[in-house]
C-alpha cells in the first residue's frame, strides 16, 4: 500500500471511529488511553473498514434487501432518483451532504449513520461501461455538491427542492 492509500485509510478509520464523538470525548480518550490501547482501537477500526470493503454494499443493494428500489427510497427521502444515484456512486462532495440526509437514509435503509458516512467517503464507484469508454482508461470524474445536484435536477419538484435547500432555491 502506498503512503497516500495508507493516509486515506487512516482518515477513513478516524472518521469511522470518531464520527459521532465530540471533541471533549476525543480529548478524554487520548488523555486516558495508553499507546497500546490506542493501537488496539485503531486495529478495531481497521478491521471494521476491511470488513466493509469485503462486503459489496451500496445504497441500491441495501434498498433491494428491504424489498425496495431507488425510486421508492428517493420518494421517501424527497429526492430524485438521479440525485440518489449520484449519492450511491459517491459523486457528491461529502462535505456538502446535510446531516439530516444521513439521519433520513439511516432510518429508511435501517443502517447505522457511521456506515453511511464511511460509504460516501470511499472513492467514487465508476461503472464498468464508463471505464471502457474513457480515454486511456482514465475516466474524468465530475463531483457536484448536494445543492448543485438538486438545483440542476429537472425531475425533483420545487417543493422537494425547497425541503432540502430552503431559501437557496
Amino acid at each position: 500500500m502506498n503512503s497516500n492509500s495508507e493516509l486515506d485509510s487512516e482518515n477513513v478509520i478516524g472518521m469511522y471511529l470518531l464520527g459521532d464523538v465530540h471533541d471533549d470525548e476525543v480529548d478524554r480518550i487520548l488523555a486516558n488511553t495508553s499507546s497500546t490501547e490506542f493501537d488496539a482501537m485503531l486495529d478495531t477500526g481497521r478491521a471494521r473498514v476491511k470488513e466493509m470493503n469485503r462486503i459489496s454494499w451500496s445504497l441500491r443493494e441495501s434498498a433491494e434487501a428491504l424489498g425496495m428500489d431507488l425510486v421508492e427510497i428517493a420518494r421517501q427521502l424527497r429526492l430524485s432518483q438521479d440525485v440518489l444515484h449520484k449519492l450511491d456512486l459517491r459523486l457528491l462532495h461529502v462535505a456538502s451532504l446535510p446531516e439530516r440526509l444521513f439521519d433520513k437514509l439511516s432510518d429508511v435503509l435501517l443502517v447505522p449513520i457511521e456506515q453511511l458516512r464511511t460509504y460516501v467517503a470511499l472513492p467514487p464507484a465508476i461503472p464498468v461501461g464508463i471505464r471502457f469508454h474513457a480515454e486511456n482508461g482514465n475516466p474524468v470524474i465530475v463531483f457536484e455538491t448536494f445543492e448543485e445536484a438538486l438545483l440542476d435536477d429537472d425531475d425533483i419538484s420545487d417543493e422537494d427542492r425547497k425541503h432540502w435547500l430552503g431559501d437557496k432555491c
